[in-house]
Formats: structure tokens, sequence, C-alpha cells
């Protein structure tokens, strides 16, 4: 009788894999299973690197994924997208630039979850002019319809002080999300036009859209820097009605303005209100 054929480095990968989806506790553990890969001859198996990759970004160790990259003999988008993504979310924007334009030097198009990361980049570096470069291969590519990569466009060009082109990029989102709302607002508040901020944040309640509580605080810095307790009352009914006022960061925003606006009566109410208080909570109280 004849046997079947068998698949040892199918297996294997897929042993790998199993060992990989069940996390790992240190990164130590993490070199480990790294170390079984390479000798199971598995080093150029891109799902499995990018896994690799992905996990030590978690543990910050942004030097190894380095080395297991440059290890990698045909990278594909997949793996340069998790390198320019991990350097970004460890601050390392430098280096995401750096990557970005090594993968365009490789022949590499970027797709739409490259332009997030790489134009956060720019936008952390106030690098004005590669942001800009980025925005006219983002039309030739076909992405300037994606809300995400847009929403990136307007958080770059507003950090870099051009409020107006922000606008332009934000009025041509044709599906905005509350994150699209929330750079508007925050390019606004950046450029110390809180009023027009509030206002912003006054059109996005006419939407559909829910803020979340990063833009609710955001918004409240807004009438803590105008000193408009009125604007800020206002708010703070809103967050009542929406049980957002449980939420520790934005009851401690509240505090905050009620006691920079001058009244202290209301942000003792709001604080004694807190279940949970931080230590942001106690500071913005005393």
């Amino acid at each position: 009788m004849q046997s079947r054929p068998t698949y040892p480095s199918m297996s294997k990968g897929l042993e790998i894999k199993k060992l990989i989806l069940q996390g790992f506790n240190s990164f130590r553990h993490l070199k480990h299973v790294h170390a079984h890969i390479l000798r199971l001859s598995l080093c150029q198996d891109n799902y499995l690197l990018n896994m690799i990759l992905r996990y030590s970004f978690a543990f910050s160790d942004t030097n190894y994924t380095r080395l297991v990259f440059h290890q990698i003999k045909q990278p594909n988008i997949f793996l340069w997208n998790t390198m320019i993504r991990g350097l970004v979310s460890n601050d390392c924007f430098d280096d995401a630039v750096e990557f970005y334009s090594l993968m365009r030097s490789e022949g590499f198009l970027p797709n739409n979850f490259t332009f997030p990361f790489v134009l956060k980049a720019c936008a952390r570096l106030l690098d004005f002019q590669l942001g800009a470069m980025i925005h006219t291969l983002v039309v030739k590519a076909g992405f300037d319809y994606d809300v995400f990569v847009n929403t990136s466009l307007v958080c770059l060009y507003a950090k870099c002080g051009f409020l107006e082109d922000a606008h332009k990029v934000f009025d041509d989102i044709p599906e905005k999300n509350v994150v699209s709302w929330t750079a508007i607002i925050s390019g606004y508040i950046g450029v110390d036009k809180s009023r027009e901020a509030i206002d912003m944040f006054r059109r996005l309640l006419e939407t559909n859209l829910v803020p979340d509580s990063f833009t609710v605080v955001r918004v409240l810095s807004a009438c803590t820097q105008l000193g408009d307790i009125n604007c800020g009352e206002w708010i703070h009914k809103w967050i009542m009605e929406m049980g957002m006022v449980r939420n520790v960061f934005v009851a401690t925003s509240l505090v905050d303005m009620y006691a920079k606006c001058g009244n202290m009566g209301k942000a003792r109410g709001v604080f004694d209100g807190i279940p949970e208080k931080d230590m942001v909570t106690w500071g913005a109280m005393i």
C-alpha cells in the first residue's frame, strides 16, 4: 500500500504558528520561538516572521526587530508595513521615515496600511515637505478617498500649522469618522483657535456620530483655554446625558475646566463623584 506524501515544512510551520498564537510571557520566550524557527529552516517564511516582528514591537524592542527584518531576503509589503507601524508605535519616527524611504527604493508602492503611519511620523517630526510629497503619492495611488489616510493628512497639515489645507482635506472626506473630527478639532486647538474647535464639536454632535472620551477631553481643554464656563457647562450636561461622566479622563478634564474657570464648587462636586481617582485627578483638584 502506497503511503501518502508528507509535507514536513508545512507541518513545522503550523507547529510554530500554534506556538506563536499562544502568545509570549516574556521577550526571552519570543526569542526562544524565533530560534526554533531558525532551526527548522523557516527563516524566510514571511508570515511567521511577520508575527515575530509584531510581538517583538509589543515588547518595545526595536533593535531586535531590525535585526530580524534585515535577515529576510525578500520582505513583502506586509513586513515593510509592520516595521513602519511598529517603529511609529514605539515613537521611533525618524527610523520609520527611513524605512519608508528604503521601502520605496526597493520598488514597493505604499498602500492604505502604509500611509497613515508614515504620515503620523511626518506629523510628529513636523516634516511638512515629505508629508506633502506623500500626499501627492496618495492621490496618484488612488487612496485619497480612504478615511484613515485622509485623517492622517488632516493631522499632518494641522500639526505643521497649515490649518487651511487641513480643513480642505477634512471637507473632502466623504464619510468622516470620530477620529477625523477629533483631528480637525485638535488642529484648531493647536493653533489657539479654541472657539473654532468648539464650533466644530457642535457640528460633530449634529451628525450621527458619538464623540469618544478623547474628543471630549480635547474640547473641554478648548473651553478651559477660553475660560468659557458656560460652554463647559453645556458640554458637562451632554456628558451626563451620554453617561460618560464616570470616565476618569473626562471627569478629570471637567474638574480642571471648572477649577481654572474659577468655580471650585462644581469642580469639587465632579471630583467627589469620581469612583476611582488617579494621580492626575488629585492633581487637578489640588
